[in-house]
């Protein structure tokens, strides 16, 4: 059987506070590479083979949440030391949305995605520290009380060249986070094989955008702004 492949790409990073620049590159340096360093034990080195892709129409993809996770790097920053990227991660997700591939009139061909949402439990969220977790479910983020992290579009039109099987772009949703609701853009990579979607992606967030302060301990350690989220996701087709 013929595999094959689409890919998404989206990259949008978030920097909210008033810090030097020298910071900030280190914080973002350090979190991409620890995603990186996720990506090398999560992926095989196979090569994505890039096809043209025949049309298809109104595809339902529902989400795997076994071969699944939703993560958090959080640069935690400690007095008179260096930076630490620290992790949280679930498998409790579900989610579905629909794809089209056909022509269109922006460019060669379009791909359309419809009714995408995807809710991941970040009360079920593990490091590897019980303390730090109880004290995000009941102090900073208190998913104890708001237990579901949601990010949807209600439709997207990316334009596709040639029905090429790769897709580079950058997309806007709707993420909430204790019921607040932002517009977020993503970066994510995907390919579909046979009849399942793999996705990887990432972006940053500032806590106080959903109105909680980032961890700190006064003269010891504190977590510093922009927060990492990162997805791994397996769609199957319904």
């Amino acid at each position: 059987m013929k595999k094959k492949y689409i890919v998404l790409l989206f990259l949008l990073i978030f920097c909210s506070q008033e810090s030097s620049i020298e910071e900030v590159d280190l914080t973002t340096t350090s979190m991409m590479e620890q995603s990186q360093a996720l990506d090398e034990d999560t992926t095989t080195t196979t090569s994505v083979e890039i096809v043209q892709l025949e049309t298809f129409e109104n595809i339902k993809f529902v989400i795997e949440k076994e071969d699944s996770r939703v993560s958090y790097l959080a640069p935690k920053q400690f007095l008179n030391s260096g930076l630490d990227i620290v992790e949280g991660t679930t498998r409790e997700i579900i989610g579905e949305f629909t794809l089209t591939l056909s022509d269109c009139d922006q460019a060669d061909s379009c791909l359309y995605i419809k009714n995408l949402s995807i809710r991941a439990d970040i009360s079920t969220l593990k490091s590897n520290n019980v303390i730090r977790d109880q004290a995000l479910n009941n102090q900073w983020l208190q998913s104890a009380l708001f237990p579901e992290a949601i990010f949807r579009i209600d439709e997207l039109v990316l334009p596709n060249k040639n029905f090429d099987s790769k897709v580079e772009d950058t997309i806007v949703g709707k993420l909430s986070i204790r019921e607040i609701e932002l517009d977020t853009p993503f970066s994510i990579t995907a390919y579909l094989e046979d009849d399942k979607i793999f996705i990887s992606g990432f972006t940053e967030i500032d806590t106080t955008w959903f109105g909680f302060d980032a961890p700190t301990r006064f003269n010891a350690w504190e977590v510093l702004n922009p927060i990492g989220i990162k997805v791994e996701l397996v769609a199957k087709r319904s």
